[in-house]
């Protein structure tokens, strides 16, 4: 090769390298800008872009874009302004409702659970106060150290009637150690004297006591007091009279 040849064949290189550079510069320059990217998708779309990147031959944008909480990404031909693509990335908005919504199911369960658990945990406090706030039934026993504790004396004869909270106890009294006696009734539930009923107690009495009491009790029914004097006439007056209506009946 000739030394003429030779400049030649570097001018012509030089030549052919200013082509390709001028060809990249003015091609280059016909591409988008970032910024002119961002400008076309906001006024087409709306909303906000949150990033931007290139792709690897770097002729695309892809914008990521906030539009009333709807993530969209959107493909920028950089040659020609073009929207390549669009598509919905997620709903931000649901995502916050979603992630509101197990907030407040989270914290509804968790109110939930601590209303059970507390419930749960008052039920068994609740039925120990009931428990503990519901008088107890006396026993014959105390019973008997109510009626002494009011009147003194010597226990003749204890009984009751009914059962449960409706019982009542009834303590015959020998208060002076001679026939004065008295009869004392007391509610089995809460241990209050209902009336004290005095009385002779003969010798007699003792073959059927339980038909005494039964008679001082029907007697001091008539009575609202509490304190009562026992007419153990009362029954032969009334026998009396009924006799005597029977007879004029006839």
């Amino acid at each position: 090769m000739t030394k003429r040849t030779k400049i030649l064949l570097t001018i012509l290189i030089i030549l052919l390298g200013g082509v390709v550079l001028a060809y990249l510069f003015f091609n280059q320059s016909d591409l988008i800008s970032e910024e002119e990217a961002k400008g076309i998708v906001t006024e087409r779309y709306g909303g906000t872009v949150e990033s931007v990147s290139l792709d690897n031959d770097k002729r695309y944008f892809n914008i990521n874009l906030n539009n009333a909480g709807v993530l969209h990404e959107v493909k920028i031909d950089r040659e020609d302004s073009s929207v390549e693509a669009i598509e919905n990335v997620s709903d931000t908005t649901k995502q916050k409702e979603n992630v509101t919504e197990d907030s407040q199911e989270s914290e509804e369960t968790s109110e939930s659970e601590e209303k059970n658990t507390e419930q749960a945990s008052k039920q068994p406090e609740e039925k120990d106060k009931e428990k503990a706030s519901k008088p107890k039934p006396i026993t014959l026993e105390e019973a008997k150290k109510i009626a002494f504790d009011e009147v003194g004396g010597e226990n003749v004869y204890s009984t009751w009637y009914e059962e449960g909270e409706a019982r009542e106890y009834y303590i015959l009294q020998l208060v002076d150690g001679d026939d004065e006696g008295a009869l004392i009734s007391v509610n089995g539930l809460t241990g209050q004297i209902y009336k004290v009923v005095w009385l002779e107690i003969d010798d007699d009495d003792y073959g059927d006591i339980e038909q005494l009491i039964y008679e001082v009790n029907e007697y001091s029914n008539m009575s609202p007091q509490r304190y009562i004097e026992y007419d153990e006439d009362y029954l032969d007056d009334y026998e009396e009279n009924e006799e005597e209506e029977d007879g004029d009946n006839e």
